[in-house]
């Protein structure tokens, strides 16, 4: 039920919603820790799901190009109160779609959540086929030797 979802870019606004979202989720193991600033500098990435009777930022995500054909979802969380709604599936449609809008035909995501991301398409991948991946944000992780994240693959 997305009728009364408005699916859009993410704006200044939406940074305080961004951080909660994610917080909120990393707190409970079902994601990584992003921090407010790594939102802010990513922020032209992001996209939110806002609901439109009450205005709230109800879930979020972020397409980061890796290389002409190759990016990442990251940071997708869905508020408790709206998931199994088919919020989360509908912005991952999104982000997919914008990655076909930026020509790049292979969309990966390093996640606890293997189930939802095999519903939309995604499967499953070593992680070593993604060396772009470790370039760019994992060598920053506290988790880098130790990775228990999944890492899958859609080809669009």
């Amino acid at each position: 039920m997305t009728n009364n979802i408005e699916f859009r870019r993410a704006n200044t606004d939406d940074v305080d919603s961004i951080y909660n979202l994610t917080s909120s989720m990393a707190s409970q193991g079902l994601m990584l820790t992003r921090s407010k600033y790594k939102i802010v500098t990513s922020l032209t990435s992001f996209f939110v799901a806002e609901d439109k009777e009450t205005g709230k930022v109800i879930a979020c995500g972020s397409l980061a190009p890796l290389w002409t054909d190759l990016c990442e979802i990251c940071a997708l969380a869905v508020h408790p109160v709206w998931q199994g709604r088919g919020i989360g599936a509908a912005l991952v449609n999104s982000l997919v779609a914008e990655a076909e809008r930026l020509k790049i035909n292979q969309v990966i995501t390093l996640t606890y959540q293997v189930k939802f991301f095999a519903k939309q398409g995604f499967e499953t991948r070593d992680k070593n086929d993604f060396p772009r991946k470790l370039w760019r944000e994992c060598l920053e992780c506290p988790k880098l030797e130790h990775c228990d994240e999944t890492a899958m693959i859609k080809i669009i």
